[in-house]
Order: structure tokens, then sequence, then C-alpha cells
């Protein structure tokens, strides 16, 4: 089908409304915490320049579940990254929030610095979510996260809404990257296949996954016990020939420290590699054959020590650790909210409030400087996070407008 014709850009008084709209709304419901002033990623140094980044695909406030299209196109960024690495990532973006904090910290003082043993025992007294704190030893991870903010929280939205089957298109964009000669065992990482194990049909009443199960299964891996390297490449030249071209997928290039050159324009390059911090790395895993996360709960209660604790070995998601930003619907809300013991919604202190509040500020500040993250236009043209035009305005993955919904953010608690 041909692309979709680009968008003409929204009118800079409008932008401004909308702006205005997400700090009062923002102030009313205790605030998103957002990290002013991120350095937004560099471009490699050789490396092709990032077309703009797609338009995100409509989603109504109600629709339950992306497309296959949808979800290749949010996950090409991190398909490729190793097993382990990719399920932090995974289970740490339904925590946008505290994504935020953990970038927030690590640009404070001497923390940037902290290594192995210290950097433990100084995360031991954050209250973050064990998969966010084992993204701190990652920092250019953490920054991209960060920095691509709506990207991070559409992506949690599809885990906690379809897990199997962002498991599954994360399987079929490996399989075209391998396909297409870019991805292969090397020094810095091993690519393993088997045959994906055939799983027992849905139960009655549970929706048919959305992306099949792929015939086999890619596994990536550290190539070295005690370091990993993580990938940088182009999602436009390592999975060959794109199949949705009204769904590019976006292109967060790496910063220019890491000198690449023209290596990315042929596929697959990495930098220097992250040593593994034992007690942060390898806790969590992915469960291809059922679509879903295996922890060792162990590990797990390890780093949250003095807090909740878990007993089982299937990830399940924490409300506690969303700080009241709000999910994509009612189902997910729901859904989310029967694993707590009490079935209620966590409650944000004042001092939490505050803090939101102040952080959500500088966040707005930082996207009138034409720094925000995911920027697609000039300066004053967009509002900061979440802004999410009703039908006919955008066509892209978090569109949260649907009929009659009006201009709604995607962050802040509405539940």
């Amino acid at each position: 089908m041909p692309a979709c014709p680009p968008k003409p850009p929204l009118p800079r008084d409008r932008g401004d409304a909308r702006r205005a709209a997400l700090v009062a709304l923002a102030m009313a419901f205790g605030g998103v915490a957002t990290f002013a002033g991120a350095p937004r990623p560099g471009f490699a140094q050789g490396a092709p320049p990032a077309a703009p980044a797609p338009s995100p695909v409509a989603v109504s406030p109600q629709q339950d579940r992306l497309t296959q299209p949808q979800l290749e196109q949010l996950l090409a960024p991190i398909a490729l990254y190793p097993d382990d690495l990719l399920m932090q990532m995974l289970m740490a973006s339904t925590y946008p929030l505290e994504v935020v904090q953990a970038k927030r910290w690590l640009g404070q003082g001497q923390n940037g610095a902290l290594r192995g043993d210290a950097l433990v025992q100084a995360l031991a007294a954050q209250s973050w979510d064990p998969s966010v704190k084992s993204l701190v030893p990652f920092p250019d991870v953490l920054t991209m996260m960060n920095d691509q903010l709506d990207w991070t929280q559409q992506v949690g939205d599809a885990v906690l809404a379809q897990q199997q089957d962002v498991m599954n298109a994360v399987q079929v964009l490996r399989g075209r990257a391998q396909a297409n000669g870019a991805l292969q065992s090397g020094p810095q990482q091993t690519v393993t296949v088997t045959q994906n194990v055939t799983v027992a049909p849905p139960a009655a009443g549970d929706a048919t996954p959305v992306v099949a199960p792929p015939p086999q299964v890619i596994t990536i891996a550290p190539a070295q016990p005690d370091t990993v390297y993580v990938p940088a490449y182009n999602p436009n030249v390592v999975y060959g020939s794109w199949p949705y071209p009204q769904y590019p997928p976006p292109y967060y290039p790496p910063p220019v420290g890491w000198g690449l050159g023209s290596a990315l324009l042929t596929g697959m390059a990495f930098a220097g590699g992250a040593a593994i911090v034992g007690s942060l790395w390898g806790w969590g895993s992915p469960n291809w054959g059922r679509g879903n996360i295996n922890v060792n709960a162990n590990r797990y209660n390890n780093i949250n020590v003095n807090r909740a604790q878990i007993s089982g070995n299937t990830w399940q998601h924490d409300v506690t650790h969303r700080q009241g930003v709000a999910y994509r619907n009612d189902d997910v809300r729901n859904r989310v909210n029967a694993n707590r013991p009490d079935g209620s919604r966590p409650a944000m202190t004042d001092r939490d409030r505050a803090q939101a509040r102040d952080q959500f500020r500088g966040r707005v500040d930082q996207a009138e400087r034409g720094q925000g993250l995911g920027d697609r236009g000039g300066p004053g043209d967009r509002g900061a996070l979440g802004d999410r035009g009703g039908p006919g305005d955008r066509g892209g993955l978090g569109d949260r407008g649907g009929p009659g919904g009006g201009d709604r953010p995607s962050l802040g608690d509405r539940g």
C-alpha cells in the first residue's frame, strides 16, 4: 500500500494551548516526573541521519491491542538487543516515571561514576523497581528510554496489554534481520536458532495472538560472561525491505561518543561493552515459548531488599511502581489492579506530587526550547510529552484521541 502523505505541522498557537492544558492536568492529577534538560541522542559520525520519527499509530483509548505492523514498528529499535537486557527494558518500560527518575539520579553528583558493589549499595537506597535499577549500568540505554519517553511508554503499554504478541513480534524481527545477514554471532554476542515449541491454543475466552509464533526462536546472549555489548543499528538497514511502509520504524542513533564511523551504513555495530554487575544482571529472562518473562525470585528480592517481595517465577507488573502514570485503557488498568492485594490504586504522598510537578515543569520547559523528546516539529509546534491530537491530527502509536476524546495527555494519573 502507498505510504500516507505527510501531515502538516501543528500551528504554533495550538501547541501552546496543549502545553497549558498538559500543565493544568498534571497539577490536578499529581503531575508527571520528567528529566529536565536531558540531551537528545547524538549522531554517530558517518552514520546515516535519522529520518523523522514516524507518526505514531492511531490507537483509540479503548483499543485493546496493536496490530502486527504497529508492534513491529514499535519494537524494531530494540528487538536485536541481548535477551536479558531486552527483558529488563520491557519490564522497566511499564514504569516510565521511574525510568526518568533513574536517569536524573544518574546525572547527579558522582552517581554516574559508580561501579560494581558501590553502585549496588547506592541503588539499594532507591525505591525503583528492580528492572529500572538493572538499567543503570547501561547509561546509554537509560538515556535513550528517557529521551524517547513517549516511545518508552508505548512499549510499556504494549507489554501490559499483549505481552505474548510483543515477544512474538521480537522473534519475527530477529528472523528478518538474520535473513538479511545482519544478525550473526561474533566477538560481542552469540546468536542461537532453535525450533519453536508449539504451545497450547488460547483457552476459551482468551484472545488469539495478533502475531503468530514464528517457526523458530532466535536467542541473543553475550559472548563474554562478564561483559554486555549494546548493539547500534539502523532499523531501516538491518531488517532489509520494510514490509509496512505506512509504519516505518523509528531510528534513535547512538551517541556521537560511540565513534562508529560508517559501520551503521551496512548493519550492526558495537562500542565498548558494559561490565556486568552480577546482582543486577540475569535475573529476568525470556520464556519465548510461553510469551512471557521468567524471573529469579531470590535474585529479584535481593535487589528489592526491605521492600515488597515476590515468590513466583513469572514476571508480574507491580502497580505500586507505576506512580500515577495512566494505563492505556480500562481493561489494562483493571487487570493490573487486580494483582494488588487490596485491588486499589497506589497513593501518592504530598512530597511525591510536589516532586512530580517540579519535574514535569522542567520537561515542559525543555520542550519549549525545542529539546523535547521525540520532537518532530519545530520549537513551539508541539507540546511536551503526551501530545495526543484527536482523529485526523496524527496517525500513530499512542494516539489517545479517539472520537470525541479531544486532546488528552498520555501521562498523568487519570485512573
